[in-house]
């Protein structure tokens, strides 16, 4: 279930940004929605960074890993990579500085 609710995200998301990307070069799509789609950008982040405390130890670890293949094919920039990557090793360091002091 879970590895095929990845895909599918993966597909959808690059699908997602073909269709933006050739309708902004092709002028249907108006560059100030650019903007639009930055912002819904940030929400979704948001609520990825909100979510993690919720996710397992074991699925924030294959997350990493997984976005270390996503990196290197391209499918998430660098500036995202970084967020994308601080942000659940944080949870992962602060569950295990928990696990040390309890």
């Amino acid at each position: 279930m879970t590895l095929s609710r990845a895909i599918g995200e993966v597909i959808g998301g690059y699908a997602t940004s073909f269709v933006v990307d050739n309708f902004l070069k092709s002028g249907l799509l108006p560059p100030e929605y650019v903007l639009l789609f930055c912002v819904l950008n940030m929400f979704a982040t948001a609520a990825f960074i909100l979510a993690l405390p919720y996710w397992g130890t074991v699925y924030l670890i294959g997350w990493l890993f997984g976005l270390g293949i996503m990196l290197q094919t391209g499918l998430v920039g660098v500036l995202d990579a970084v967020v994308y990557f601080v942000a659940p090793l944080a949870v992962l360091v602060l569950r295990i500085l928990k696990e040390v002091t309890s």
